[in-house]
């Protein structure tokens, strides 16, 4: 029973990160569900093959992060940071609006860049605590 701190912020984050997974996986299935829909890259099989190889990546750090493999540790915080950084980035964007359509949309921006640092902030936090780095160290 020790470290249960570490195991309660380590199933946070694979918490967001089966949340992250299933939105791929969403990604993945909806252009053939809505054929209205035009794809990301304007071809239902390879939004298909995108989205759900990126689910599956996803899965499968989850899975070495609950096994505690020091290398998925590495990749979560580093993705998490990354998101983080381009929330900021649409952010700062979003509030720095200068033409017309800039101004109409920076709701829109700044409603995506709460949506995306919010989650990725918690887990950057969570994987920067003590006892969670401590698990994922070697002796």
């Amino acid at each position: 029973m020790r470290n249960v701190g570490a195991r309660v912020a380590v199933g946070i984050v694979c918490c967001w990160g089966f949340a992250l997974a299933a939105l791929l996986f969403f990604y993945a299935a909806n252009p053939w569900i809505d054929h209205r829909e035009i794809p990301v890259f304007h071809s239902r099989p390879s939004d298909t093959l995108l989205f759900g190889a990126a689910g599956l990546i996803c899965l499968f750090v989850i899975a070495r992060l609950i096994q505690g493999r020091r290398w998925a540790w590495w990749t979560a915080f580093a993705m998490s940071t990354v998101i983080l950084g381009l929330g900021a980035f649409l952010f700062y964007f979003s509030l720095r609006a200068q033409t017309d359509f800039e101004r109409s949309e920076s709701g829109f921006g700044l409603g995506v860049s709460i949506i995306l640092m919010t989650p990725t902030a918690m887990c950057s936090v969570l994987l920067t605590l003590p006892c969670v780095r401590r698990r994922f160290t070697p002796l």
